[in-house]
């Protein structure tokens, strides 16, 4: 009875042991299968550093004086679950201290994001003045940062972390030697007063109103000659002024003589194209010594032919009547006139001129013709190259540079 009774207390008490080691794994259970399945994806473990900074300088070593950037880079976590916040208010360039370095200036570039870091950076331009750290290397300030993580729990609630403290780890800056010998100061000059910066904005001001007053009455004087150009070069004949310019009148002229040229390689001379040729001559030769040049809208009444020269008028699909009554005496005349400055090249024209109207008159109006085929396409060639070379010196720019009264041609009316 005792053997058998202490085999069962022996049975039961392992029967206890089982029964509790398996009740505690029962209930081991739900922890390992929720540890798991409450970290949401892309956590960050503490192997990632929430907050990273270093230093980087423009210069490994510096005089006394010399002026060398010096930048700060920070990279923070930021991402769906954890968000690292650092207290940036105190790196700006005017509050950070960087003593034995003075701050000259600085700035904050925009921020820039890869992947699940969030850089931000803060350049600063510094310089030391400082005998006694000539030939040492001096520490870069050691500078903290304050910072909080912040995590998302669920249904999007946030919970703020307490305050951390980075520090950066240690920067050196080699003083090498003084300044250069032809250095005069190696400090900035002092600042201006209130009084010269209000005198300068006074200046500015003034030059300003100036500058636009002078921009504006270029602009008008700009306005004037356009409008004298204009109204020189286009009167309308009721005013009592021709229309044509002497460089479209000229134009006309050079045309008309080629047309005549071609219709003379057709089918020869004849009466009416003499008349033509004559008609163009005469209007060339009145331009050549200022005479007038009878002008008259082209219609009914006024048609091609005895003496007249058909010309395009300013309005599209309008004609102009162009004649005058030059002849070969007025050009005689021209040329025995004396001047008080001689003139060959417009003394050669005139006598080229007068030849042309003899040659063409001659062949008119004589009553046994006068002039042979060689001596009329002489004529036509002179008049031509005469025609063509006044047309180059009447260009608008040449005319308003150098007008006259003189040279330039007025309107002759027609009964």
């Amino acid at each position: 009875m005792s053997q058998n009774g202490g085999c069962e207390r022996r049975m039961g008490k392992e029967i206890r042991v089982a029964a509790f080691l398996v009740l505690g794994l029962i209930g081991a259970l739900p922890v390992f299968a929720q540890t798991p399945a409450t970290l949401p994806p892309g956590t960050p473990t503490a192997e990632v550093d929430p907050l990273r900074c270093w230093w980087r300088t423009s210069a490994g070593a510096v005089r006394v004086g010399e002026t060398f950037d010096l930048s700060l880079t920070c990279a923070v976590l930021e991402n769906e679950a954890v968000q690292v916040v650092p207290d940036e208010s105190r790196l700006g360039s005017g509050v950070i201290q960087m003593a034995p370095f003075e701050i000259v200036g600085g700035s904050h570039p925009a921020d820039l994001r890869s992947g699940l870091r969030r850089f931000f950076q803060y350049q600063y331009t510094l310089r030391i003045i400082n005998p006694d750290a000539i030939g040492k290397d001096v520490k870069i300030p050691d500078l903290a940062i304050h910072y909080r993580v912040n995590s998302r729990v669920a249904a999007n609630a946030a919970l703020q972390g307490r305050d951390l403290t980075y520090f950066l780890p240690p920067h050196w800056m080699r003083v090498a030697t003084m300044v250069p010998a032809d250095t005069a100061d190696i400090r900035d000059a002092g600042g201006e007063s209130f009084a010269t910066g209000e005198t300068l904005t006074f200046r500015a001001g003034v030059l300003e109103i100036v500058a636009i007053t002078l921009m504006a009455l270029g602009a008008l004087m700009a306005l004037i000659v356009l409008f004298q150009v204009v109204r020189t070069f286009r009167k309308p004949l009721t005013t009592g002024h021709r229309q044509l310019s002497t460089h479209g009148i000229l134009k006309a002229a050079v045309d008309q003589l080629a047309a005549v040229q071609r219709e003379r390689e057709q089918g020869g001379w004849s009466s009416p194209l003499v008349d033509r040729a004559l008609a163009a001559a005469r209007v060339v030769a009145a331009c050549a010594i200022g005479r007038p040049v009878s002008e008259r809208p082209a219609g009914a009444r006024i048609a091609p032919g005895a003496g007249r020269l058909m010309a395009p008028g300013a309005r599209k699909g309008r004609q102009r009547a162009l004649s005058s009554a030059v002849t070969v005496d007025d050009l005689a005349r021209e040329l025995a006139r004396p001047r008080e400055t001689p003139d060959p090249e417009r003394d050669r024209l005139l006598e080229e001129l007068r030849d042309v109207l003899s040659t063409f008159t001659t062949a008119q109006y004589s009553r046994s013709g006068g002039a042979n085929d060689s001596s009329l396409d002489s004529a036509l060639s002179n008049a031509s190259a005469a025609a063509a070379r006044l047309r180059s010196a009447h260009t608008w720019l040449r005319t308003l540079l150098r007008r006259t009264p003189a040279e330039e041609p007025a309107l002759e009316s027609e009964a």
